[in-house]
This record gives C-alpha cells, sequence and structure tokens, in this order.
C-alpha cells in the first residue's frame, strides 16, 4: 500500500509540472519565433524563407518555415521540426528545457519584441534598451571576457606588447572574446541567448560577433551600454574591428565629461586606453566616420585637440573637425614614427612625448589654458 501511495504522489507530481507542448506551439508561431532570434524572413509563397542558423549557409535562404503547419526545415542542412524543436537545436536543450523556456522566461522576454521581423542589424539602441533583461546580459558578456583575458596568455601577451600592463586592462574592464562560450554562459547565468542575438553579441548562425577580439566596453553611469572588438595581430583594417549594432557612441564619455574645457580626441579604443594610462582626459570615435550625433557630442567641449591617425582618412577626419568646429578644434602632430597615441604607449617616455605634443598645440592657440602633463 505504501508503495503505491509512494507512486501516485508521484504521477501526481509529474502531471503538476507537464507541459502543454501543443499550447507552447500555439503562442509561439514559428514564424514569429525565427524572427524573435534576429533572423531575416521573407515571404515566399505561403512559406518564408532565410538563413540558416544551424550551419554556416554562405548567406543563402535555405531555411524555410511553414506558418500554417508549424514547422520549418532547412533543405541544406537536413534541421527540421516546430518551434520547440529550434529552440531546442539553437540553444543546445533537451526537449523539455527548450519547452519549458518557451512557456515561462522567454515568453516573457519575447514580448518585448515588436511583432515583425527585423535583422539585428537594423534594431537601433534605443530599442534594444526596451528588452529589461538587456543591461545583464551585456553585463555579463564583459564579466565573460574580462574573465578570459585575465586568463588568456596570448591576449595579454599581445596586449603588453603594444605598452598595456595586466593593471591597466584590468583597470578599465578590457576583455577578450575567445568565441564559443557566450551561450554556455549566459545558460549558466540563467540569461536568455534569445537577448544576445537581439543586442548583435550573437550573429544568425549563433556566432559570438566579438570572436577573436580585444574587447573595449562603453560605461556610463556604470553601466555597460556598447562594446567594439579588435582583432589580435590583425593586419586587414577593413576587418579589425566590429562594433556592436546601433549608433556608435563616443568612447570614454563619462571620465571625459567631468571638464568640458577641452578634450584630446582620437580614432581607436587603444589610443584612448592610452591616454587612460596617462591621466590625460580624452574620446575616441572608433573610426572616422563622424555622424551628425558624435559632432553634437563633440561640441559640448570648448576646446578639441584633434591626435587622429596620420593617414589620409586620419587627415580627412580631422579636416572635418576644424571645418565643423573651427578654431575650438586644434590639430595634433606626433613626432616621425608615431602614426598615433596608441604606437607611443610601449615607449618609457610615450606620456611626455604626448604631453609635448599637447603643448606645442596648445602654444598654436594662445587663447587655450588647458594644460597637460601625463601622471
Amino acid at each position: 500500500m505504501h508503495s503505491s501511495f509512494a507512486a501516485a504522489r508521484t504521477n501526481a507530481q509529474q502531471a503538476s509540472t507537464r507541459i502543454d507542448t501543443d499550447l507552447v506551439r500555439e503562442r509561439h508561431p514559428i514564424v514569429e519565433l525565427i524572427g524573435q532570434y534576429g533572423i531575416e524572413l521573407r515571404r515566399s509563397g505561403s512559406a518564408f524563407t532565410g538563413r540558416c542558423p544551424f550551419h554556416a549557409d554562405g548567406g543563402r535562404p535555405n531555411l524555410t518555415a511553414y506558418p500554417r503547419s508549424g514547422q520549418f526545415v532547412c533543405y541544406r542542412c537536413g534541421a527540421r521540426g516546430d518551434a520547440i524543436d529550434f529552440v531546442r537545436q539553437l540553444e543546445h536543450l533537451s526537449f523539455r528545457e527548450a519547452a519549458a523556456r518557451l512557456d515561462t522566461h522567454a515568453v516573457r522576454e519575447m514580448r518585448v519584441v515588436r511583432r515583425c521581423i527585423v535583422p539585428v542589424a537594423k534594431r537601433t539602441r534605443a530599442e534594444r534598451r526596451r528588452d529589461p533583461v538587456a543591461p545583464a546580459v551585456l553585463a555579463a558578456a564583459l564579466e565573460l571576457y574580462q574573465n578570459r583575458l585575465l586568463n588568456d596568455n596570448r591576449a595579454l601577451a599581445y596586449l603588453a606588447s603594444r605598452g598595456f600592463a595586466r593593471d591597466v586592462v584590468e583597470r578599465w574592464h578590457v576583455g577578450f572574446a575567445a568565441g564559443g562560450e557566450l551561450v554556455d554562459y549566459l545558460a549558466w547565468r540563467n540569461l536568455p541567448v534569445i537577448t544576445a542575438r537581439r543586442l548583435g553579441l550573437l550573429d544568425a548562425n549563433g556566432h559570438e560577433r566579438m570572436a577573436g577580439r580585444i574587447v573595449f566596453p562603453e560605461i556610463r553611469k556604470g553601466q555597460l551600454v556598447w562594446l567594439i572588438g579588435r582583432l589580435l595581430d590583425s593586419q586587414d583594417d577593413a576587418d579589425k574591428y566590429h562594433g556592436l549594432p546601433g549608433g556608435k557612441p563616443l568612447l570614454g564619455w563619462d571620465e571625459a565629461s567631468g571638464d568640458l574645457r577641452a578634450v584630446v580626441v582620437v580614432e581607436g579604443p587603444l589610443d584612448l586606453l592610452a591616454l587612460h594610462m596617462w591621466g590625460v582626459p580624452g574620446v575616441a570615435t572608433c573610426g572616422t566616420r563622424l555622424s551628425p550625433s558624435m559632432l553634437e557630442a563633440l561640441g559640448r567641449w570648448k576646446r578639441l585637440y584633434v591626435l587622429m591617425d596620420a593617414d589620409d582618412a586620419g587627415r580627412e577626419a580631422t579636416a572635418r573637425l576644424v571645418e565643423a568646429f573651427g578654431s575650438r578644434a586644434v590639430p595634433i602632430s606626433l613626432p616621425p614614427g608615431a602614426k598615433d597615441a596608441a604606437d607611443l604607449a610601449p615607449r618609457p617616455d610615450g606620456g611626455l612625448v604626448l604631453a609635448e605634443a599637447i603643448q606645442e598645440a596648445v602654444a598654436r592657440d594662445s587663447r587655450s589654458t588647458f594644460k597637460l602633463q601625463p601622471n
């Protein structure tokens, strides 16, 4: 009799936790679900087609979703199933875990997405902020990357070769994305992978956008708002930097905006890290494309000491800043052999060389009261 009671209790417990899979599928139409993972779908007759996230498809629309049956199939790699199968395969979960994820917290997270199919790259930062879990996912990603950097000898050696010691990169929250770790880390933190896709931390194929890159954060009022990554030892300028999708902010805003008398404007994150190391107030434009919003932000300072890269693109950006701000923008020239501020970082006298270059620019601008000495 005791065993019968135990069996009945076990059956009752299983029934109480049983998931209504039919209801889960009904609540998550397959086309909408795939779109919520940042995969763009286009109508093709009564179906929808797009890139398959389960294999490298070279941009070809091999994935087909059928809204009437609630099924998907890739005619290239053979992945197929319904909404639960899609989540199970994409996030490496058991069938029950995938159904539970859809039926519980993931349902609440998905509802913040507009009910249309939007590619990740076209979402604005304002849209991403509407996701209440986004700050936690961003913070978790940076936490993972910071911990990885401090335990990755190759990444630390690269930064040391560029003049940045461990204490410098640790103080300024620099990280390294080894790749292939973020999905598991978010699962361990009980954070939704779907939000990482919306933010652009993961691409449509589930690959980490920052993989193989040194990662530099933009933190404002204690909250991470953006990331940009630089490939290790990259010689290809076209692919050297990748930032998260959306508008590109000025890096270093919080540190520099405390004093609006003057600021040094540099091009890259490593340049800004060098300024931080020497105690020089600066901001980085993360490239030479200066948007109207970026120019508006720079306009808050009375003086802009412009130290862009000594190449054609950098000179063009410098000219644009001078054109936009007139005498308020003062170009800085480095000695021969130094292309940018980061080139000075390995030099024992790098901070002093930069200070002298700034003072020369100050001397050309007698109205400036901006005086800098390296720490």
